[in-house]
This record gives structure tokens, C-alpha cells and sequence, in this order.
């Protein structure tokens, strides 16, 4: 993984980052709260050898001194601390011994602040009264030198600090989620994953859009800029995917069904016609037909009834608009796949492409044989896939299948790309921009001058220039 990759990954992972983020500050403020408030209090003392006034005292002041330090938690000083009357409930002491002096301090930490002040100080006059004690000749005592204060605000629970600590644990939890969710991914999810599944380059990558989305009894309706723009490109890839032998019959197929295969080959088409290339768009997919619904045409007749005899080729073909024709599959047949590997068909294809661009949409490859054998009779094959939905694993198998069969795979189109996914990044960032700036860009130079125009504009005379700018960016098409 390159760091291009992790950026990636923290930028599809944004709100799962956040989310731990805020769910480790809210942790750690809760368990900040359940903790008990205590207060901290230090008192001040010094060992001293008779003779000496040295803060930093001897070296025989500082071994004392650190001897002294295990006194603080015997049995003899909290008797003593009891018996001066002080509470020990709930508090804790420790002792320690300043680097390179003979300071000792005793800190209490207490519910109380009162009760911490107490118990430091009472604390070090036990201590020193022990340690006084234990050796009456010796000529090194303990003496008290700075009684603690009640402290003003508690030491304990740390707020923030809490609350800190629990939003980077968070964050590293959701790190490590998002990352052995890439790491455990099946799904197709960029651009490199369906190229490196399906073995081919990229041909385009159509971003995840309503006009492009549609069930199998809904017509094709006019794609939005952003989707035009992005079959457009599909159809200027295709046109380069091979210069020195340019296929004339390209099959578009996919690995299983549901991968929108149907719907991009027939926005292809129509970006294909739109450019002055006449094309034929044959629907091979005799099992589930789908392009005479898409298109709102009557597909009862069709590419079955051509292979088998029963009706004419020029019956069965349907003008959908200038430069695109479109042969439906017909009526399932009981041999589809007999039918489609035929040398009928083949005969078909040849005759078809001699005049026109030949567009077939095949079956998906791993339900069926169809698409395998369909695919020796065609130039090349186009491999669909649909974002965070394909398994890399079936790009796999289907692209196995058809090297087996010799097929020209020409390259992968990465369907249904969110806006703000990684496909984006296939168009430097194109597919990210925001919908209305999209739509502005690639809108007709006469919709731009019919929007700035006042509303009692010149009538008939802005509706020719309307259609004279739409013919002229057809012909750019």
C-alpha cells in the first residue's frame, strides 16, 4: 500500500474515523466521570546531620533520608496518624526522596481536600517522629520544613486528559477497522481492483447515477451531464483501445447479473450515434432481454427469430434515431447457447459489421455459456463491473473463462462509482466535483444563454439558436 492508498482509505473511511473519535472522547469522559474526585496535598521535610545546615546535605543525610522514604506506609506511622485524630479512609500516601538532597515529601491524596492537607502533614511529623525513634543517639534527625496546603481544584479525575486519551484510542481502533476492512475486502471498490481482477485496462469509470440506474421494465431516460461526459469517455477509449486493429463487434458482458452491463452498452450506443458512426446494437442476451424494454420498442421479434429462419434480418431491425439501429433478442429460444455460438451468428455479426459498429450485449459469464462462446465471433470484449458490488474473485473466474477461449478482452469499465469514491481519481478528481458545478460545465451554450436571458427574451429566435447550439455539440460528440 502506497501512501497515495492510505489517503484513500482515510478519505472513504472519514466517517467511521470520526465516529471512533467521538465515541473514544465520549468514553473517556464517562469513565472520567465515574471515577471519585481526590485532592492531592505535599508536605516538606529534610534530614539533617547535627553540625550541618545544607539543604543538599551529605552523602550519609541522603542515605538516611532514602531509608527513611519506606516509613511513610508502615504500621507504626498510621497508628500514630490515627492517633492524632486524622481520617484515613478513602486516601492513600507516598513518600519520596528529591534527587540530589535530603528533602523528603509525603503527598496524601484524599475525597477531601481538607482531609489531604491533614494527612500530608500529620504524615511527615509521624514519619519523623518514627524515624527520630528508631535511632535516639544517632546524630541525623527529621525535621518537618513546609506544612501542606488544602489544594483549590482536584487532581483527580482529569478531564481532558480522559477525554484525549479516549478519542486516540478511538481513532486507532477505527484506524485498524478501516484498514482490515480494506485489507478483508472482496468487493471491487477502484479502479486498480477491477484492472488487476479483470487483467485489462481501464476503459471508463461511470459514476453512481439515477439516470444511469434503472430496473429491467424502466425505459432509458437521458443521462445527466455527469454520466454523458463519462460514457463519452468510454466511447473515446474504446475508439483507442487498439488503433492498429480497431474492432468493428464488441461484446459487453460482465462477470454475474445485476452489474448494470445493459444499461451502459445502450448509452454507448447512443454516445457512439451521437458522434456520426452508425452503430447496430444487438441484444444477445436471449435469456433475460433487456434492451427493447430500455428503449420502449416492441422486442418480440428479433435476433432468435433471424438465427433460426423464422423472419427476414431487415424485419427485425428497429431504428431507435439517425445512426442507431437496434435488433432485440426476441423470444427465448430452448437453445440459446446453440444459437449464439452458431456459425449463423457468426455469418451475422460479419454481414452487420461490414456497414456498421456492432454493439452485443451478451450474457453474464458465469451463469451461463453463452457470453464464452459469443466470444470467438466478436473483435473484442468489454468487461463490466460494478463498484463495492462485484466479487474480485468472479472478475477472476470470468476473465479465466474467456482466456480460455482465446477472447480479446479490450478492457474493464468500473460501474456505478460514488461521487466522492476513488473512481473518481480515474478522472483527476472529475467525478468528485459537486453535481451543480458538473452540470453547469457540460450544459449546452444555449441552455447557459437561455438561463442569463430575461424572462421576455426574443421568443422564436432563442429557440433556433437553442437547437443550432444542441446540433453543434452533437457533432462535437
Amino acid at each position: 500500500m502506497n501512501l497515495l492508498d492510505f489517503l484513500r482509505v482515510l478519505r472513504n473511511n472519514k466517517l467511521l474515523l470520526l465516529g471512533g473519535i467521538v465515541l473514544g472522547v465520549v468514553a473517556g469522559l464517562v469513565y472520567s466521570l465515574l471515577q471519585p474526585t481526590l485532592y492531592t496535598a505535599t508536605s516538606t521535610g529534610f534530614v539533617t546531620v547535627q553540625g550541618e545546615a545544607s539543604i543538599s546535605g551529605t552523602e550519609t543525610a541522603q542515605t538516611r533520608a532514602q531509608s527513611y522514604v519506606p516509613l511513610i506506609n508502615s504500621r507504626t506511622v498510621r497508628e500514630r496518624i490515627s492517633q492524632g485524630g486524622v481520617d484515613t479512609a478513602g486516601a492513600s500516601l507516598s513518600a519520596a526522596l528529591v534527587p540530589g538532597s535530603n528533602l523528603i515529601t509525603v503527598s496524601a491524596i484524599a475525597p477531601d481536600a481538607q482531609q489531604a492537607a491533614a494527612l500530608a502533614n500529620t504524615a511527615l511529623v509521624a514519619t519523623a517522629d518514627v524515624a527520630n525513634g528508631l535511632d535516639p543517639a544517632s546524630n541525623v534527625k527529621v525535621t518537618a520544613m513546609e506544612d501542606a496546603l488544602p489544594p483549590q481544584a482536584p487532581s483527580s479525575p482529569d478531564h481532558l486528559r480522559n477525554a484525549l486519551i479516549g478519542g486516540s484510542i478511538g481513532l486507532l481502533a477505527a484506524l485498524a477497522a478501516a484498514f482490515l476492512r480494506r485489507l478483508l475486502d472482496v468487493n471491487v471498490r477502484t479502479t486498480t481492483d477491477a484492472t488487476q481482477a479483470s487483467g485489462a485496462g481501464l476503459l471508463g469509470a461511470i459514476p453512481q447515477d439515477k439516470t444511469m440506474t434503472a430496473e429491467r421494465t424502466d425505459r432509458l431516460g437521458d443521462p445527466s451531464p455527469r454520466a454523458a461526459e463519462a460514457v463519452r469517455q468510454l466511447r473515446t477509449n474504446l475508439r483507442f483501445a487498439a488503433v492498429d486493429d480497431p474492432p468493428r463487434v464488441v461484446m459487453v458482458t460482465s462477470s454475474n447479473p445485476g452489474e448494470g452491463k445493459s444499461t451502459v452498452i445502450g448509452s454507448l450506443a447512443q454516445a457512439v450515434a451521437a458522434s456520426g458512426q452508425p452503430v447496430i446494437l444487438i441484444d444477445a442476451d436471449l435469456r433475460r432481454p433487456r434492451q427493447a424494454g430500455q428503449f420502449g420498442v416492441d422486442g418480440r421479434v428479433g435476433l432468435s427469430e433471424v438465427l433460426s429462419g423464422d423472419v427476414f434480418l431487415a424485419d427485425a431491425l428497429i431504428t431507435l434515431e439517425d445512426g442507431l439501429v437496434l435488433l432485440p433478442a426476441g423470444r427465448t429460444p430452448p437453445n440459446p447457447s446453440e444459437q449464439l455460438g452458431s456459425s449463423r451468428m457468426r455469418e451475422l455479426l460479419e454481414a452487420l459489421s461490414e456497414t456498421h459498429m456492432i454493439l452485443v450485449d451478451a450474457p453474464p459469464v458465469l451463469p451461463v455459456t453463452d457470453s464464452t462462446l459469443l466470444a470467438n465471433a466478436v473483435d473484442g470484449t468489454i468487461l463490466v463491473v460494478r463498484h463495492g458490488t462485484t466479487r474480485k474473485e468472479h472478475v477472476e473466474v470470468a476473465r479465466d473463462m474467456l482466456a480460455r477461449v482465446h477472447a480479446r478482452v479490450l478492457g474493464v469499465v468500473l460501474n456505478g462509482v460514488p461521487a466522492s469514491g476513488v473512481g473518481s481519481d480515474y478522472y483527476g478528481g472529475g467525478l468528485g466535483s459537486h453535481e451543480d458545478e458538473y452540470h453547469a460545465y457540460y450544459r449546452a451554450p444555449a441552455e447557459s444563454r437561455k438561463a442569463e436571458a430575461p424572462l421576455d427574451g426574443a421568443g422564436t429566435d432563442a429557440a433556433a439558436e437553442a437547437r443550432g447550439s444542441t446540433v453543434a455539440e452533437e457533432r462535437r460528440g
